[in-house]
C-alpha cells in the first residue's frame, strides 16, 4: 500500500471518528434539548429568555398562556406587551426594578396584572443573568410565578384574625356592659330616690323646681331601661318586641335630640304625620329609639364649623302596603362619607377622633335581631357641593311588618 492511499485511509478514519462524536453530540443536545423542553411545559413558573437588554424574547413556557391568558406567539411577535397587562398602578415600578436590577440577579418583584378576560392575578417575577464562556452577560433568565391563590389565602387569614379579635374584644364588651348594667342600676334607683323625696319635700307654693326634677326622672328612668333592655339582649340575644305606632316613636327621637339640633344651628324635618299615623310596627322601642338616635347624633357630629350654610337633616318614612318591610331613613346635607376602603358598620372603625366605632356596629346587630337591615344608601357629595340639598347623605333602617 503506498504511504498516500495510508494517508487517505487514516484521515477517513479519523472523519468516520469525528462525524460519530458529533453525531453523538448532537443526540445529547437534543436529548438535553427534550428534556429541557419537558421541563419547561410542565412547570407551574413560567420560564422565560431574554437577550441582556430584555427587549427580545428568546424563549416563553406554555404556563405563560395559562396565567396571562396570551398566545406565546404574540409575545414573541411583541415582547412589550407583557408588561402591557402589568396593573397600570405597579407597571411603572416593575419596569424600575427590571432594568436596575435584573442584569445583576437581583430582581425579585411581586406585581398584579390584568388578564384579557377582565381577571386580576398576583405574579411574582424573578430574574438572574446567564453567562457566556468568556464570562460575559449573553442572556437574561427569569421565573414567573402565579401566586394569586397564596395572596388570597393570606388575606383571609389577615381577615379571619381580624374577624376573631373583633369578636373577642366584642364579648368583652359585652362582658363589661352586662356587669355595667347591674351596678349602674343600683344608683340609678338610688337616684330617683332621691327625687322623689325631693318632690315630696316641695313647698307648695314654689312649683319652680318641680318641672327640672320630674325631667330629671323621666330621663333616668329612660336610662334605667336602655340598661335594662341592653342586659335582656345580652342574656337572651333577641329584643323585646311589642307592636308600637311609629309616630310617637319618631317624635320621642326629635324631642331627645332638639337642643342639639338648635344648638348647632340644625333644620329637622321629620315624616309626614298623615303618612304615618296609621302605621304601627313590632319593634323594640328602646333600640329602634337607640338606632334613630344615633344615626340622627351621627349626622350632627358630621356638619363643620358653622359657616352660614342652611344645614338640614330629615327623617323620612317610604311604606308601601303591599311590601313587608318599611324603610326609615335619616339624611344630612353635610359633607358627606369620604369613599375610603372604612367599612362603616365594623366594630371599632369611627372617623372621629374621640369615637369608639361601636355606634353603627352596634345598631346594625340591633336592626338584623328584628329582621331587619341597616344600610348607608348614599354617600353625599364632597367639597363644593356641601350644603346642597340634592347631595344627601342617606342611612336607611328597614324594619319588617311582622
Amino acid at each position: 500500500m503506498s504511504t498516500s492511499s495510508a494517508e487517505s485511509e487514516k484521515r477517513i478514519a479519523e472523519l468516520q471518528e469525528q462525524l460519530q462524536n458529533e453525531r453523538a453530540m448532537r443526540r445529547r443536545s437534543e436529548s438535553n434539548e427534550r428534556c429541557f423542553r419537558e421541563l419547561a411545559e410542565h412547570i407551574r413558573e413560567v420560564f422565560w429568555m431574554t437577550n441582556p437588554l430584555g427587549d427580545q424574547l428568546v424563549y416563553i413556557s406554555p404556563a405563560y398562556e395559562h396565567i396571562w391568558g396570551q398566545t406565546c406567539q404574540s409575545l414573541y411577535d411583541d415582547p412589550g406587551r407583557r408588561l402591557a397587562w402589568v396593573h397600570e398602578a405597579d407597571r411603572q415600578a416593575v419596569l424600575t426594578a427590571f432594568k436596575r436590577d435584573a442584569i445583576h440577579g437581583e430582581y425579585d418583584e411581586v406585581f398584579r396584572i390584568e388578564r384579557p378576560d377582565g381577571e386580576m392575578r398576583w405574579i411574582r417575577d424573578r430574574a438572574f443573568p446567564v453567562y457566556d464562556d468568556n464570562g460575559e452577560i449573553y442572556r437574561l433568565a427569569g421565573f414567573a410565578l402565579d401566586i394569586t391563590e397564596s395572596i388570597e389565602n393570606n388575606d383571609r387569614i389577615t381577615r379571619l384574625h381580624s374577624t376573631i379579635d373583633t369578636r373577642n374584644r366584642m364579648s368583652v364588651f359585652a362582658a363589661l356592659g352586662t356587669g355595667l348594667a347591674h351596678d349602674v342600676s343600683q344608683p340609678l334607683t338610688a337616684a330617683r330616690n332621691f327625687i322623689a323625696q325631693a318632690r315630696m319635700k316641695l313647698v307648695p307654693d314654689n312649683d319652680a323646681p318641680r318641672a327640672p326634677l320630674e325631667r330629671a326622672d323621666a330621663e333616668i328612668e329612660r336610662a334605667a331601661s336602655i340598661i335594662r333592655h341592653l342586659r335582656d339582649f345580652a342574656r337572651e340575644g333577641k329584643p323585646t318586641r311589642d307592636t308600637l305606632s311609629l309616630q310617637p316613636l319618631i317624635d320621642d327621637v326629635h324631642q331627645l335630640m332638639d337642643s342639639a339640633l338648635r344648638g348647632r344651628n340644625i333644620r329637622y324635618t321629620g315624616p309626614d304625620p298623615r303618612q304615618i299615623e296609621d302605621l304601627e310596627l313590632p319593634v323594640d322601642r328602646v333600640f329602634a329609639q337607640q338606632i334613630l338616635r344615633n344615626l340622627v347624633a351621627n349626622a350632627i357630629d358630621a356638619f363643620d364649623d358653622d359657616d352660614g350654610s342652611i344645614r338640614h337633616i330629615g327623617v323620612s318614612v317610604r311604606t308601601d302596603e303591599h311590601a313587608d318591610h318599611v324603610d326609615i331613613e335619616v339624611s344630612d346635607n353635610g359633607p358627606g362619607v369620604a369613599e375610603d376602603g372604612m367599612e362603616l358598620f365594623e366594630p371599632f372603625v369611627t372617623t372621629k377622633d374621640d369615637g369608639l366605632g361601636l355606634g353603627l356596629a352596634v345598631c346594625r346587630t340591633l336592626a338584623r335581631s328584628h329582621g331587619g337591615e341597616l344600610t348607608l344608601s348614599d354617600r353625599g357629595r364632597r367639597g363644593n357641593d356641601y350644603g346642597n340639598e340634592d347631595t344627601r347623605t342617606r342611612f336607611v333602617l328597614r324594619l319588617p311588618r311582622n
